[in-house]
Parts: structure tokens; sequence; C-alpha cells
């Protein structure tokens, strides 16, 4: 930060300090005049935080002034937030500059210090994208922009233009949303929650989940449906949905998973999570008995122990309340399912009719046979079964009804002299659908928006350097025109929204870009011979009345289907009906119905 010094009076100081002088200094949005050495002087704020990019968070201001004594060197704060403490040393260095002490040299020398040590410990985007890396758990700048726009992350200090972030905090936390976010299966809302809410440094929370994941949710004594119910135990507890909220440190897992071992039980064909008052009880805390809050139980030496006055009774499931009826023109599960199903069947059809494939990167077509290709499914049955173990639903025909968010990918290969060579083209089919809504009510009218979109694209990630993907995003129940509108066009990335329509339509948004070269055929479900009939029936119930007409080059934009499928229709129509016949007006061909 820039200090302006103008000439004033002579400081009363003499030596090294003396000649720098006194008068007004200029800083932050406040000015300290310096007067004697034991005078008590304004001292600017430094460091404000200018807000973020993200309409989430508000623009800060700090407010509030410092005072400097001279005399005793201490600095006192008038209601203000406390100093970090490269802001306290431009403190003293604005004072020094101002009221010209005698050890002024040996001063500033050990300030520049300090500063120094104290910048060293903040490290920008890229810096922390290089670490994390190096760390395994690899977050791009993207993501990292990403995550503050969501509020999942705090908006970063700013030194000059550039974001910072202190190091040993921001790689701890990074550390604990990769190990909740892909080990452990969290939704980003969940992660939101716990971070906002933690009091404790982030490396206890990395501690401990690190300790549930490897001794506990990748092997040991539990059985697989065990695990899960402990980890969805272990985050009721962070997040309080129990009754009351813990900090990491403060959940005992051995007892946590020995409640899990003890009191769950078997229903049928279905694993029952232990009720909550067990697991309460496990963590040394148990339900007032007047008012429905919870309490810590003391133990002998202040400590929490697990001391229940009585067995909680065992709760049976509760029957599920009468779900209300779907209105017109929302989207059912069972809808849902199966334009699911019918999306990802057609997308293979139609990659394996394509033959090549286009790479932009490279200007080349490769093939796309079996011998040059690689089929990968996508299965989130797993991420729908968690979700439903949280909304507490034991239904294996609600499973079977609703949509599973599958997908399907196809990877392309060079062909090499020995096989195939380096990957070049990645053809990805996903759909998606608001699982929480057709778990609560089975049916939905809000259609997919755009922060969905970009959830969905953040899960998917970016191709690899030197490799250009193809992204067919289905929404089940449509896109919102905010999500149209934002249709991402990227290097080395094309994406293309999908879903359905009237009839046997399906709409297609995407940019128009000469890289598809023909791909995003492969995203459109509808089958020729539907769309030969779709076009029949329309030009069907536009010529019924006599004399009526249409421009025939206007019906391939119009109906949105190749020329050829357009003739077809004509040929079939004309067939079938002696009164319609094709004419030529003002230059134009049109099809007409006599007016006899």
């Amino acid at each position: 930060m820039a200090l302006a010094v103008s000439p004033g009076a002579e400081a009363p100081n003499q030596g090294k300090g003396a000649e720098l002088g006194s008068g007004l200094l200029h800083g932050g949005s406040e000015t300290a005049r310096a007067g004697p050495a034991g005078d008590r002087r304004v001292v600017p704020r430094f460091g404000k935080s200018k807000g973020t990019r993200s309409p989430r968070h508000h623009q800060r201001e700090d407010a509030g002034l410092w005072f400097f004594s001279p005399r005793d060197g201490a600095l006192t704060d008038r209601g203000a937030a406390p100093m970090i403490p490269w802001e306290r040393r431009l403190a003293e260095l604005a004072v020094l500059l101002g009221a010209g002490m005698s050890n002024g040299h040996q001063r500033l020398q050990a300030i520049g210090k300090a500063l120094k040590a104290e910048e060293s410990r903040f490290i920008g985007y890229a810096e922390i994208e290089r670490k994390s890396k190096a760390l395994g758990f690899g977050m791009s700048v993207r993501t990292l922009r990403f995550y503050v726009d969501e509020g999942i992350l705090p908006p970063p200090k700013k030194v000059g233009k550039t974001p910072v972030y202190e190091e040993d905090w921001i790689l701890n936390v990074l550390l604990a949303i990769h190990l909740m976010k892909t080990r452990l299966n969290r939704s980003l809302t969940e992660i939101r929650a716990i971070l906002a809410q933690l009091q404790e440094s982030p490396e206890a929370l990395t501690d401990k989940l690190s300790v549930l994941y490897e001794e506990y949710a990748k092997g040991g004594q539990l059985k697989p449906v065990e695990r899960a119910g402990l980890i969805d135990a272990f985050f009721d507890l962070l997040t309080g949905r129990l009754g009351v909220a813990r900090q990491p440190s403060e959940v005992r897992l051995a007892e946590l998973v020995d409640c899990i071992a003890e009191h769950g039980r078997w229903e049928g064909e279905e694993w029952v999570a232990p009720d909550p008052e067990w697991i309460l009880a496990s963590q040394g805390i148990e339900p007032r008995s007047d008012s429905g809050e919870v309490e810590a139980v003391p133990g002998e030496e202040g400590q929490r122990e697990a001391a229940p006055s009585a067995s909680p009774p065992e709760s049976e499931h509760q029957p599920l309340p009468p779900l209300a009826p779907a209105p017109e023109g929302a989207i059912t599960a069972a809808v849902a399912r199966s334009l699911e199903a019918t999306f990802l069947r057609r997308f293979q059809g139609n990659f394996e009719r394509l033959g090549r494939v286009h790479c932009p990167l490279d200007g080349k077509g490769y093939k796309a046979g079996p011998r040059e290709r690689t089929f990968h499914k996508r299965d989130r049955s797993g991420e729908v079964l968690e979700r439903m173990k949280r909304l507490r639903l034991y239904d294996r025909a609600l499973l079977d009804a609703i949509p599973l968010g599958g997908g399907c990918e196809y990877r392309v290969y060079q062909r090499g002299l020995f096989g195939r060579g380096d990957l070049k083209v990645v053809v990805t089919a996903l759909a998606l659908s608001p699982i929480d809504a057709f778990l609560e009510q089975r049916w939905t009218t809000e259609p997919l928006g755009r922060l969905d979109l970009r959830r969905a694209l953040e899960e998917l990630g970016e191709p690899d350097e030197g490799v250009f993907q193809y992204v067919g995003l289905f929404s089940t129940v449509g896109w919102s025109r905010a999500a149209r509108e934002e249709v991402p066009s990227r290097r080395n990335q094309l994406v293309c929204l999908v879903e359905s329509g009237e009839g046997t339509a399906w709409r297609r948004t995407f940019c128009l870009d000469p890289r598809w070269g023909g791909v995003e055929r492969v995203f459109d479900p509808e089958s020729d011979q539907e769309k030969v009939e779709r076009a029949r029936d329309y030009m069907e119930e536009h010529l019924k009345p006599k004399g009526e007409f249409l421009i025939i080059r206007n019906l391939s934009e119009d109906l949105d289907v190749p020329p050829a499928v357009v003739e077809t229709a004509i040929e079939e129509l004309l067939a079938g009906d002696p009164e319609l016949s094709i004419v030529e007006s003002s230059g134009r061909q049109i099809i007409k119905r006599s007016r006899l």
C-alpha cells in the first residue's frame, strides 16, 4: 500500500528517524496528523475488504480507529475488529513515519522483516491449485471460484488486486471438502452448513474425517450398510439434525461405532439405523423430559459420558403421510424414469450409427468403431439410496419408480500400430432430475435451472489436456430459460441441453459452433420415423381448411428437422390425399389444398 507523507513542521525527536519528517499522513480512509512524541494520534485501518464478485456476499467495510501511543508503544482499539499482525505492523510504520522516532531505522527494519514473514503465509489461487495437486486432492482455480460463489468458502483477502488465503487454513479446508464430497458422498449444501458452523480449526475437522474414512468407511468390522449408517450419524451430529450441533473434536467415533453395531437392526430386508436417542446417548447427550431439548451429561471428571437414565424406546417407522395429487402439467417420477431410459438408450443407438467423431483440437476425424472406443456407464443409484436413508424412506417400489440420474460415456482413441493410442474425444450423455422432489412428493412442476447446470458441469469436471469433450445434459423436467441462455462453450468442451417437448419432439439447445462437426445429432433422441410422422401431422393439421397452403422451404426450420424428412412427409401426404398438390407461387414452392 502506498503511503504519501507531506512535509510539515520539524519533529521534536532527533536521530535517524527525525529526517523522516512529520505532517499529514494519508493511508486507508482516515488521516493521522503528527504531533509531539507523547501525543496519542489516530492511525488508519489498513487492509480493508472490498467484498467479492459474488452477489451472495455483501460488501464489507471495516470500521473503527486504532490509537497508538509512542511512549508505551501500545495499540488500543475503539470498538473495532482485532488487527491481524501485518495490519499492526503497518500501523506502527505509519506512526514512525509521522513522528520520526529516534530508533525508527531499527524499527523499520524489524517491521519489514515481520511484514515479509507475514506475507509468506498467504498464497493465491494459482499457488493453491499447485499445492493441492501436490497433496493429492487437486483443486482448480475454477473450482475455488465456484466454491466462493456458492458460499462454501469465504471471500478471499486482497493483496493489491490478488485474492489470497492463509496457506495452512485453506489447504485444510479444501482437504476437508475433498473428503466430504468425494470420499463420504456429502452434498454441497451439507458441506456448506458444516463449514458455516465450524468453530474449531479446520485441521480438527480434517483429522476426524480422515479417521472416519480410513478406519471405518473403507473397511473395519461394520457391514457396508452399517458403515453408511455410521457416516450418516456422524454428519447428523455435525449439522445438528438430531437437535444439537457438535464440533468435530467433540464427536466420539469409537462410541458411535459401538452404537451403530449394537442398536442397528434389520426389519425384513431393510437395515434400520439406531434411533436418535441411542446416538445422542453414545455422545453423552440425553433429551430433556420437559422441553424436548438436549443437554450434555457430565461425567465424574467433567467430561461427557454415555449414561442414559433409561433405555430409549424402540420406535417403529411411521407410515408415510398421503401424498398430494400431482397438479396438471406436473412431471411425475414414473414419467421422468421413462424419459431418462429413452434418452440414454437412443443416445447409444445414435452413437453406433455415427461412424466417425470430429476432434476440433487437431481438426481430424477419428473412427468410433468398437476397436477404437470404450464404453462407460455412470450410475448414481448409491447417491439416491443415501438420500432415501436421510429422509427415512424405506420403499423398494419407490426406488424402482424414480429416475436414478444415469449416464453413459464413449471414449474414442487414436488408432495406433499396436492397438489404441492416445485418448482424443469423449462423448458424454447425462440425465438429470430433481431427486429430492421426487422422493418427497413423487412429482414436480419446476424445471432445472442455471445453478443445476453449473453443478452438473462442476461434478463432470474438465477434460484432460489434448482431449475434446462433447456433453449432452438431459433434464427430465425441462430446462429454465436462464439455463438455456447460459449454455457454455469452452476451448475443449461443447455442451448441448436436451429436454422433452410436445409429442415425440425433443428440444435441443446448443451454441451454433462449427466444432460440433455433426456430433450434436447423437443427443437427439427422436428417431427419423418419428420426425416424419411429426412433420406429416403438422402439415395435415394446417392444411385441413380449403385453400390453405404452406411454404415448403420454411418447414425444415419451423419443425427443426432435416429437409429430407420434410420431403418424405410430403410424399406420404400427396400419396394419401388427392386434394393436395405442389405449385409455384412468387418463385416459391408451396403445398396447398384445392379450393374445390
